[in-house]
Order: C-alpha cells, then structure tokens, then sequence
C-alpha cells in the first residue's frame, strides 16, 4: 500500500505556469482532495504529480508500491 508515499497538487494558472496547491500522503488522499478541488472550483485545473515517478498521475490510477531503493 502506498500510504506512506506523498503526492503533490498543482493548479495550472492561466498563463500555463504551476502553483503548488499541498502534498498528501497516499493515492487515495490525492484522489479525494481533487475531487474536492474540482467540486469547489470548477473553473480550475487541478492535477497530481508523483514525485518518485517524477510524472503527472490519472487521480483514477492505481495505487502501486514503489521500493526507491530496488534495482
């Protein structure tokens, strides 16, 4: 399980930059808080970034445990 792992939100500002909304532990967490940030403010563009992955995640993804330290 990947209750441990953290997850950063973004919003997409207008101009296309990036600000940082929070970090949540756990994909599950993440899932919830966009969904409450899209329910808030429907105009805004919310998204997760993974940071092990150093990627953009589907809040809909699986949770996957990552071992940082595996070959």
């Amino acid at each position: 399980m990947d209750t441990e792992l953290s997850y950063e939100i973004f919003k997409k500002q207008a101009d296309n930059t990036t600000v940082l909304v929070e970090a949540v532990k756990g994909i599950e967490e993440a899932q919830k808080r966009i969904k409450e940030l899209n329910s808030e403010n429907a105009s805004e563009e919310y998204f997760v970034f993974d940071p092990l992955k150093a990627s953009v995640i589907e809040p809909t993804e699986p949770a996957v445990s990552i071992d940082p330290f595996a070959p």
